[in-house]
């Protein structure tokens, strides 16, 4: 299935987009043409849905839609690497042949550490180890595509009748009796007493939230925890570092690469979503990492992630990491936190709706134009269908609630 990614309202000439049969659509906000990937919502969107098996073709309108290089070669990359093929403007990206506009040596760093978090953490496969958040991208269990239908209905905005033509079609019409209206309604809810409630869980988080950086906010917040990594002198280093420290860790802790729960990816999982880890003590990186990309992804994605990272007794400055590196560790961590949960944006709700068009109302804009605007803007109208019109934003600012 294609998903085409587009930067405002795009038309034809009878006003109307045209796109082939199945093909999905995600629209970016027109402020954000000039933004990086962590604040593009759509952009998020798009490569989730391949991540969770739903697109294997990402449509990209043209390279002004990704104005920045940078963000253009970060996308791309991370697209690439979850599984998707690319095309900007009609012309394929591949591996070999990045993005137009984009310096070679920019791609082949893009490139690199995108596969290197893909290597660090690859994307669970599915099961009850994994944790009851988890969607796989072959979505094994009805509960798995429960939390898929739930979250292409309340993050996408796709009304139900969508929501089963994209099952359908993905599934290859195995199923035709379970991909319909009543069918998806079915899996979603239970029904007791003539009260219907949700079948399983369905976990919801904020889009602020799922884009903010640091670990203040992980669940193993409260912990401190030191991962040490290194050679057989490399704990006996680290203890000596962390008794100087006015803040002593609670507990040092040795990773084994060969060790199925104390190696590196494991070690990552931590860092990345539950923030147990306060700092990364690394003796020798040399000895550590495979090549200096590893060491570079690893180190970023700890910074970004609040961790302190110390090599060899000397702390990592997280002041100078590299511009391109950083944009790909963002996009990244907010593509994790949407593998695990629906998230639910903000600035969809009704309620950014109204308060865009009073502003907007208040600068002496028409209705038609407001209109206009919170089309290119990508708010959805108060259905989550169709395009705003000049009575509905009269009939938006008129309501109270």
């Amino acid at each position: 299935m294609d998903i085409h990614y587009a930067v405002g309202s795009q038309k034809t000439g009878n006003g109307a987009e045209s796109l082939p049969a199945h093909a999905l659509r995600r629209q970016e906000a027109r402020s954000l043409v000039n933004a990086g990937a962590m604040k593009r919502i759509a952009l998020q969107e798009a490569i989730s849905m391949v991540r969770l098996g739903v697109a294997d073709h990402v449509c990209i309108a043209r390279e002004e839609h990704l104005k920045d290089p940078r963000t253009r070669a970060v996308a791309c990359a991370e697209a690439l690497a979850s599984g998707a093929s690319v095309a900007i403007g009609g012309e394929p990206v591949t591996a070999d042949r990045g993005p137009a506009g984009v310096h070679a040596r920019d791609w082949e760093t893009a490139w690199d550490a995108t596969r290197e978090r893909h290597r660090l953490l690859p994307s669970a496969t599915g099961g009850p180890e994994k944790g009851r958040a988890y969607i796989s991208p072959d979505w094994p269990t009805v509960e798995e595509y429960a939390r898929l239908a739930h979250k292409l209905m309340n993050e996408m905005g796709y009304s139900l009748a969508k929501v089963a033509g994209i099952l359908e079609n993905v599934d290859q019409y195995d199923r035709p009796a379970a991909w319909s209206k009543q069918g998806i309604d079915r899996i979603l809810w239970e029904k007791c007493d003539g009260e219907r409630y949700p079948r399983y869980y369905y976990p919801e988080k904020s889009g602020a939230t799922s884009r903010q950086a640091g670990r203040l906010h992980l669940p193993g917040a409260s912990l401190h925890v030191m991962a040490v990594l290194g050679d057989e002198g490399a704990e006996a280093e680290a203890r000596r570092f962390d008794a100087d420290l006015a803040e002593p860790h609670h507990l040092v802790f040795p990773i084994d690469p060969g060790h199925p729960e104390r190696g590196m990816p494991k070690m990552m999982q931590n860092v990345m979503d539950y923030g147990i880890f306060r700092t990364l003590y690394v003796a020798r990186p040399d000895a550590v990492f495979s090549s200096r990309m590893q060491r570079n992804a690893v180190y970023d994605l700890a910074l970004f992630r609040g961790a302190q990272v110390v090599e060899n007794g000397t702390r990592i400055d997280p002041g100078k990491c590299h511009r391109l590196l950083r944009e790909g560790t963002e996009l990244f961590a907010a593509l994790r936190i949407r593998d695990n949960n629906t998230v639910v944006e903000e600035t969809r709700s009704l309620a950014h709706a109204r308060k865009a068009a009073t502003e907007l109302r208040s600068q002496g804009y028409s209705v038609r134009e407001i209109a206009a605007e919170l089309d290119e803007e990508a708010i959805p109208t108060s259905s989550g269908r169709g395009k705003w019109s000049p009575s509905t934003i009269s009939d938006l600012l008129s309501s109270k609630q």
